[in-house]
């Protein structure tokens, strides 16, 4: 009796520390996955924009316009971040600070996403600034 009461701790301890190394390394593998992703997910819509940005005519630009042309660069930016990012997350972009003058924007992208054991959520911020110029 002693000997099966031993060997069914010993077995639920190793089964408790296999389960807690999936759970830990599956964690880093998925935040990895979307740092990673977003990262690389902005800059490729960064370089979309930027032949957007490429094709207006500043010669003729006034300030009237300004909000019609940050709204179609932001627009395509934001698709084709979304066709780019491989999670099932959920992302929200925000323009923080625009200047068309300068050719300067800076982006921010939240993406929340869920891990396994659990069915928790966690996000992930990314901030970068672009420079058109």
């Amino acid at each position: 009796m002693r000997g099966i009461v031993t060997c069914s701790g010993l077995i639920m301890s190793m089964a408790m520390i296999i389960m807690i190394h999936c759970v830990i390394t599956g964690n880093s593998i998925r935040r990895t996955e979307v740092n990673h992703g977003l990262d690389t997910a902005m800059d490729y819509a960064y370089d979309s924009m930027r032949d957007v940005y490429a094709d207006i005519n500043f010669t003729q630009y006034d300030e009237s316009r300004r909000n019609e042309i940050v709204t179609d660069l932001m627009h395509r930016f934001c698709e084709v971040l979304g066709t780019r990012i491989g999670s099932d997350g959920n992302i929200e972009v925000r323009l923080i600070y625009a200047d068309l003058e300068k050719g300067l924007f800076q982006i921010g992208v939240t993406e929340e996403y869920g891990y396994s054991f659990g069915n928790k959520r966690k996000s992930y911020y990314y901030e970068k600034t672009y420079s058109f110029n």
